[in-house]
């Protein structure tokens, strides 16, 4: 038996879910961050893969290849921030398994960027190209799981 005096009927609940369209729209600010920042990123990456392919990482300044590690690093930084805030996201109750799944998604994704970043040894104006390239077959193989996933967490949650 519940007994329920006059004073409990006034309290709220806290609300412990995000509706639909605030997720939707969280999510979605995550997803164009990620985007915004690969692209921003791309051209480094594109200047560096170019003097790998031709054997001319040697002839690349100091400066440009300080500038491409930095650039790995400030793209490291905004995804393993908007992994933290994508996990922290509190979805839907109908979604919160493909939530978890996602946000699991995207923390493995920010740590293939980092896993790239730290193959660059700018003191020695060097890169483990073994680890670089295998971090990008897990950067691009990582964001088409995460696409694949935001796009069922979010049908789902509308």
């Amino acid at each position: 038996m519940v007994i329920i005096n006059k004073t409990n009927r006034g309290i709220k609940m806290k609300k412990s879910f995000a509706t639909p369209q605030q997720y939707a729209l969280k999510v979605g600010e995550i997803a164009q961050l990620t985007e915004d920042t690969g692209e921003k990123t791309s051209p480094y990456f594109d200047k560096l893969d170019e003097a790998l392919q031709a054997d001319k990482l040697a002839d690349m300044s100091k400066a440009d290849f300080q500038e491409i590690a930095t650039a790995f690093d400030d793209a490291v930084d905004i995804y393993q921030d908007a992994a933290s805030n994508l996990s922290a996201v509190k979805a839907p109750a109908r979604v919160i398994g493909m939530h978890k799944a996602l946000a699991q998604v995207f923390q493995e994704y920010a740590d293939a960027t980092q896993a790239m970043a730290d193959a660059l040894d700018v003191d020695k104006q060097a890169v483990d190209l073994e680890a670089f390239r295998n971090s990008e077959t897990q950067q691009n193989d990582l964001i088409v799981k995460f696409g694949t996933q935001l796009r069922r967490v979010m049908m789902s949650a509308m």
